[in-house]
């Protein structure tokens, strides 16, 4: 009896990192996927619409070797090179990430009769100029999606013009058995190291330091925290994990407000599951999401929680239970927050156990699994309408 075979599948993402950030969520994501898919029943590639960048070598020394495009966003060669490789590497199902990446692919599945499922990974409110006639033209076609969030779902059926019956929510997850809890002496080193006293507590953000993060209501909330010249003010540091272009206007924030010794900028961290255990507080003050890694990430080491409401954080997060919310933009709710938790330890302590029992609702082998069962799904009813003709 012949075994069946492998399904071929071609993930294309614009690229992997920006300019300025090392690497993006969708980038990290690869990392955890690409390891863990059923090498037995898929064949998975990774093609970067943009090609190489700095944050490609990152793949590669996971062992992940992606295929590059490069060409422009509107280059028509984005289509004959991706039918090519489609063509040369027997693909039998495209997953595409971004909007660049989805009009190349959804133009290639049409040319080659191939399935393609576009992954929505952000509510953006609107969609670029540029992106809306495509939308219009394609969005109403879509056949397969899938959203982070059930905003993001929303974003994609009101704003993508995709038929609702066609998005699928699934949240990133995590790959729960990966994470290690850091020695205690470890966390104590690492926060000495950074010139953290004893009685010091650490907020920590983690992402990408663009705008929409809402990295400068951070910054303005430590300074409502810092004017209430209360103790726990006083010895409350900011700490923000990551890179981008948005690091010297917060610079410049954090000098004209007099908070230099307060505010402390670690850059990209490729241990940031180990760094974020020195954190007292993880704080998401984003205005715009999709549902972050990072929340996944802080559920899981079992870290106190403070986040905005925006997207899928409002959804995953239970206020007062899971974590301490307030309205996108509302530093002075922020700081309050962030007051209760830093003055209240048994409160702290009621939040990170309550992270870690709401973190086995999002295994990332779960979110595997589930989208092997929609290539599955995909090919068998492409398979079904070209033998139906």
């Amino acid at each position: 009896m012949n075994a069946t075979p492998r399904i071929t599948v071609l993930h294309v993402c614009e690229h992997f990192g920006g300019r300025e950030a090392s690497l993006h969520g969708v980038a990290r994501g690869f990392q955890w996927w690409m390891p863990n898919y059923d090498a037995r029943r898929f064949r998975v590639l990774l093609c970067s619409r943009k090609g190489y960048d700095k944050a490609a070598e990152m793949m590669i020394q996971k062992g992940i070797q992606p295929l590059y495009l490069g060409y422009g966003k509107f280059d028509p060669r984005n289509l004959t090179g991706l039918t090519a490789l489609i063509r040369r590497e027997g693909v039998d199902v495209l997953h595409a990430h971004g909007y660049g990446a989805s009009t190349w692919s959804r133009l290639a599945g049409l040319v080659l009769k191939r399935p393609v499922i576009i992954h929505e990974r952000c509510n953006y409110g609107t969609v670029p100029l540029y992106q809306r006639p495509v939308e219009r033209l394609f969005g109403p076609h879509t056949r397969y999606a899938l959203a982070v969030s059930e905003s993001t779902r929303r974003f994609c059926i009101t704003k993508r013009y995709m038929p609702p019956e066609a998005v699928q929510v699934l949240y990133n997850g995590i790959l729960l058995d990966t994470v290690e809890q850091v020695d205690p002496a470890w966390i104590a080193e690492f926060r000495k190291n950074r010139g953290v006293a004893a009685r010091d507590k650490i907020v920590g953000i983690v992402g990408r330091l663009e705008p929409h993060k809402g990295l400068d209501d951070a910054v303005r909330a430590l300074s409502r925290l810092r004017q209430a010249n209360s103790a726990d003010a006083a010895a409350t540091r900011l700490w923000i994990v990551g890179d981008g272009g948005h690091l010297q206007d917060l610079r410049a924030q954090v000098q004209t407000l007099g908070m230099e010794s307060q505010v402390d900028f670690l850059g990209f961290r490729p241990d940031v599951l180990r760094v974020i255990q020195c954190f007292d507080v993880q704080l998401f003050p984003s205005h715009m999401e999709g549902t972050p890694n990072t929340l996944f990430e802080a559920l899981a080491v079992g870290n106190a929680i403070v986040a905005s409401t925006i997207d899928g954080q409002g959804e995953i997060l239970e206020h007062d239970k899971t974590g301490l919310l307030f309205a996108p933009g509302d530093d002075q709710t922020m700081a309050a927050q962030l007051a209760r938790v830093l003055g209240d330890p048994k409160l702290a302590r009621f939040l990170r156990e309550q992270a870690l029992l709401r973190s086995k609702d999002f295994d990332g082998r779960k979110t595997i699994r589930a989208m092997e069962s929609l290539y599955e799904r995909a090919v068998a009813q492409n398979r079904r309408f070209a033998h139906n003709g």
